[in-house]
């Protein structure tokens, strides 16, 4: 006779960076919340605006570098987070958040803090692409998550 395995998934959180590759992972995280009549959580994170570094030797009076304030960003990522769950999840209710700072950092403390029991994140194809950009958000949230996490690769057809 085999186990059984029961799986309860409450809590989904769904990583968004607005590329196809999140908004696929997006697809099979919609999916996972309908079955398990699990609380989606959708959340982007922006990154702090950093001043450039200065460059005494370079700097000139009339030379300026004009960076969006933080306050900007985050207004234009919460009507782009707000547009992208209307779209993709339009019959769910969804929790959504932009958080601010390191992408892979914010992500686990969100999913620590709203107890998730799963994280979905998209993550690039196999391959040579894979070692090299795995080594970014997905694979650090993989490592210090502090639930179970679903990788979904982006598959071209």
């Amino acid at each position: 006779r085999g186990a059984s395995l029961m799986v309860a998934l409450r809590r989904i959180l769904l990583p968004v960076d607005f590329t196809p590759l999140s908004v696929h992972a997006g697809e099979l995280a919609r999916l996972l919340a309908a079955r398990f009549q699990a609380e989606l959580h959708v959340v982007h994170v922006v990154l702090p605006v950093l001043p450039p570094p200065s460059l005494p030797m370079l700097a000139t009076p009339e030379v300026t570098v004009e960076t969006p304030a933080l306050d900007t960003l985050v207004a234009q990522a919460t009507d782009s987070l707000r547009d992208l769950v209307a779209d993709a999840f339009g019959d769910l209710a969804v929790t959504q958040a932009v958080l601010v700072g390191s992408p892979h950092l914010e992500i686990c403390a969100y999913a620590s803090r709203v107890g998730c029991d799963l994280i979905v994140i998209g993550t690039h194809a196999p391959g040579v692409v894979r070692r090299i950009l795995l080594g970014s958000v997905s694979k650090r949230v993989l490592e210090h998550a502090p639930c179970a996490v679903l990788m979904v690769p982006l598959h071209e057809s």
